[in-house]
């Protein structure tokens, strides 16, 4: 079948996976399972879910948060308005090409980041979150580039601590536009 216009799952296989992305485990139908993606006791990925744990140690050693490698000196966050204003970002920093990817594959990348009416699947009311991440998906999502992270331990309202990057100067800002990246560069300072 022609991947262009097989199903979703067929165009995802057939999609140009970054060698980061390419190296990763597979679940059932094929699908990468990330770096941080949540996995249950029966080794079924939740792609809704990130694996806390790894997530925090990802953004601590500097590891991309889709593939797990050791992040090269520039590095991409995916997030909205609040992480591109704030330069905090609940998600680890991912490699370039892992992040472009993510971004603009539509068949293969993220499903959430690729589609505006997407919704959180699970109750985010019930769970502490940072004040700094979104209660519903924004709007706008970006891709923003910087040379560095650290990461840092922000209070939450209950008292608990969450690890989360806390990044350089963004040196890149991409809009992304129904699988496109639409330079938004302007939106920085000057």
């Amino acid at each position: 079948m022609n991947p262009e216009h097989g199903s979703a799952i067929e165009r995802r296989r057939a999609a140009q996976l970054p060698p980061g992305i390419a190296a990763l485990p597979r679940d059932a139908r094929g699908y990468p399972i990330s770096f941080v993606t949540a996995v249950g006791p029966d080794g079924t990925p939740d792609f809704t879910e990130l694996d806390g744990p790894r997530r925090a140690r990802a953004i601590v050693e500097h590891l991309c948060g889709l593939c797990g490698r050791t992040l090269p000196l520039v590095r991409a966050v995916i997030g909205g308005p609040q992480v591109v204003e704030h330069h905090l970002a609940m998600d680890p920093p991912m490699c370039v090409p892992c992040a472009v990817f993510a971004a603009t594959h539509a068949a293969a990348g993220c499903p959430f980041l690729l589609m505006p009416a997407a919704r959180f699947r699970k109750d985010r009311g019930t769970r502490p979150s940072s004040p700094l991440v979104a209660k519903e998906r924004p709007q706008t999502m970006y891709l923003a580039r910087t040379f560095a992270h650290e990461a840092i331990r922000l209070r939450l309202p209950d008292g608990s601590e969450e690890v989360m990057a806390l990044c350089d100067r963004w040196t890149g800002l991409e809009e992304i536009q129904a699988g496109r990246l639409v330079d938004a560069r302007h939106l920085l300072p000057g």
